[in-house]
C-alpha cells in the first residue's frame, strides 16, 4: 500500500469505467511504469497497448490490458500531487505579506515543476534535482514558467535570499537543449534588478529565443503586512512610466529583430502609470496571459467584439440596475465598458453601476479584484449603496466576478463566502464570469429573460 495513486473520479462511459474501476482504488502502474501522480497518467497512457496494474478499495491487485487509440484517454481522475516547497525567502513573496489567521494553503511558498507544468505557477529552478530534470525533458513538460528576476548570478542570490540557488542561465540552457519551451518573468525592484541588471537579464533571455518563449516584466507588489521583512522601495507613477517606456521600446526592437514582442509589461504597469492600454495585437499569442499580461487588453477586445454585434431590438430593458463589483485596477476600464454598451442600447443606460472595492486584507496598494475577500465587498458595497443618489432605489442584485472565489467553490480568501456576502449586504448576490466572452453570454442570457425572472432588492441599510 501507499504506491500509486488514488484515482478521485472515473469519468462516466470511459475505458476506465468500463474496465470496472472505481473512485478510490489505487493506480499502481501503467506498461510496467510506476505511477506517480496525474502527469504520469496522462503520458503513460498515450499508447495504443496499455497494461495497467491498480488496486480496489479493499486491496485487492487489478491487472488488464487493452488495445486503444493513442489520442483516448482512459478517464481517470486524481487530485494534484503533493506541493513541494521553495527554499527562497525572496523579499517581494506574496506570501511573507499575508496577513496572519488566514487558511493554511494560503502559507504554502510552493517551487514545484510539475505545478509549473499543469497550472502555470512560476519556479525559481532552486529545486530541481538530476531527476526531475530529467522527468522533465523524457515527459516533454513544456512550456514551463520561470522566475528569473535577474540573470546576474549574485544579484539573483539576493533577490532569492539563497546563497546556493544555481546560475539561471545554466539551468535554461540544460532545459532548452532538451525541447522545453520557457515562459519568464522579472519582478522588477527599483535600485535591485533595474537599470544596467535589466538589461543584462534582456539581453541573456532574448539571445536565447525562441527556447525562452517570452518574458514578463512584473511590478513589484507589496501589502501592508510586511512587519520584520526587509525595506522594499515601492513604485510610484513616475517609475511606472520609465519602465514602461522602457519595456514598450525593447519590444519594438524584439518585434524588429525577432518577429516577436518577446518582451511584455504586466498590466499593472498601465495602471501605475495612468496609460492607457495597448490594442490586445501587441502581446502576440498571450503566452502570460495567466501572469495578468494583456488581460486588460484582452477583455476589451472581446467585449468591444460583442457590442458590435448587439442588436437593440433583441433585447429587453433591465428593471433595475445591477451593482458590478471590481477592484480599483479595472474600475475605470469597466466603466468604460459599460459605457459603450449603453452608447449601443440606450435602453440600458444605468443598468450597471460599478462598485469599486478597496482591499482592506492586504491594504489599499493591492488592486486587482483577483484578491478581494468576502469581508472587503461586504463593507464595500455598503459603503457604495449607501452613497447613492436614491438610497432606497432597489437593485436586482450583486454581480461578483468569479475570479474571486477558490476554484471550483464559492469560498473567497478570507474563509467567507457567497452567503456571507448575500446575508451581509442583504440582496441577491450573483457569480458572473470574469472574462469578458463570459460575462457578455451571462449579460445576453439576462438580455432575453422575461422581466418576471429578474428578482430586485429593495435595499435597507
Amino acid at each position: 500500500m501507499g504506491q500509486g495513486v488514488v484515482i478521485r473520479e472515473v469519468i462516466e462511459g470511459s475505458l476506465g469505467e468500463q474496465l470496472g474501476m472505481l473512485s478510490g482504488d489505487r493506480l499502481i502502474s501503467i506498461n510496467g511504469q510506476p505511477v506517480r501522480d496525474l502527469i504520469d497518467i496522462e503520458f503513460y497512457q498515450a499508447e495504443s497497448e496499455v497494461f495497467m496494474v491498480w488496486e480496489n478499495i479493499r486491496g485487492e491487485r487489478q491487472e488488464f490490458a487493452l488495445d486503444k487509440d493513442p489520442d483516448e484517454s482512459l478517464g481517470l481522475v486524481a487530485d494534484p500531487p503533493a506541493i513541494k516547497r521553495c527554499p527562497n525567502k525572496c523579499d517581494f513573496c506574496f506570501v511573507d505579506q499575508m496577513p496572519q489567521g488566514q487558511r493554511k494553503t494560503l502559507y504554502i511558498r510552493d517551487e514545484d515543476y510539475r505545478y509549473s507544468f499543469l497550472y502555470g505557477n512560476f519556479i525559481t529552478l532552486t529545486n530541481l534535482s538530476e531527476k526531475d530534470f530529467q522527468r522533465v525533458i523524457e515527459q516533454r513538460l513544456s512550456p514551463l514558467y520561470i522566475s528569473v528576476h535577474a540573470t546576474d548570478p549574485d544579484v539573483r542570490k539576493i533577490l532569492l535570499r539563497n546563497d546556493h540557488a544555481p546560475n539561471i542561465l545554466d539551468m535554461i540552457d540544460k532545459l532548452i537543449a532538451g525541447g522545453i519551451r520557457l515562459n519568464t518573468q522579472i519582478v522588477l525592484m527599483p535600485g535591485v534588478n533595474d537599470g544596467d541588471i535589466l538589461d543584462r537579464s534582456i539581453k541573456d533571455l532574448s539571445s536565447r529565443y525562441p527556447g525562452v518563449n517570452s518574458l514578463a516584466v512584473v511590478p513589484v507588489g507589496l501589502t501592508n503586512h510586511r512587519d520584520n521583512l526587509p525595506s522594499v522601495r515601492s513604485i510610484d507613477m513616475s517609475y511606472a512610466r520609465k519602465a514602461l517606456r522602457k519595456i514598450t521600446q525593447v519590444q519594438q526592437e524584439m518585434n524588429e529583430r525577432l518577429g516577436d514582442p518577446f518582451i511584455f509589461p504586466a498590466d499593472e504597469w498601465y495602471i501605475l502609470a495612468e496609460k492607457k492600454f495597448p490594442s490586445v495585437s501587441r502581446y502576440g499569442t498571450l503566452p502570460q496571459i495567466g501572469n495578468g499580461v494583456g488581460m486588460v487588453p484582452l477583455f476589451e477586445s472581446e467585449w468591444k467584439r460583442w457590442i458590435r454585434r448587439l442588436k437593440s431590438q433583441e433585447t429587453l430593458s433591465p428593471p433595475l440596475p445591477w451593482v458590478l463589483v471590481t477592484g480599483k485596477a479595472f474600475s475605470e476600464v469597466l466603466r468604460s465598458l459599460i459605457s459603450l454598451l449603453e452608447e449601443r442600447l440606450p435602453s440600458w443606460r444605468g443598468a450597471f453601476e460599478v462598485c469599486e472595492v478597496e482591499n482592506q486584507l492586504f491594504g489599499p496598494s493591492v488592486t486587482v479584484a483577483g484578491l478581494l475577500a468576502a469581508g472587503d465587498i461586504i463593507s464595500g458595497v455598503q459603503k457604495y449603496l449607501s452613497c447613492r443618489t436614491d438610497k432606497m432605489l432597489p437593485i436586482s442584485g450583486v454581480l461578483i466576478p468569479d475570479v474571486v472565489l477558490k476554484s471550483d467553490s464559492e469560498v473567497f480568501l478570507d474563509d467567507g463566502c457567497l452567503d456571507d456576502v448575500r446575508n451581509g449586504l442583504g440582496v441577491t448576490v450573483y457569480q458572473v464570469p470574469s472574462d469578458a466572452r463570459g460575462f457578455s453570454n451571462w449579460i445576453a442570457q439576462m438580455m432575453q429573460s422575461p422581466e418576471s425572472s429578474w428578482q430586485p432588492m429593495v435595499l435597507s441599510l
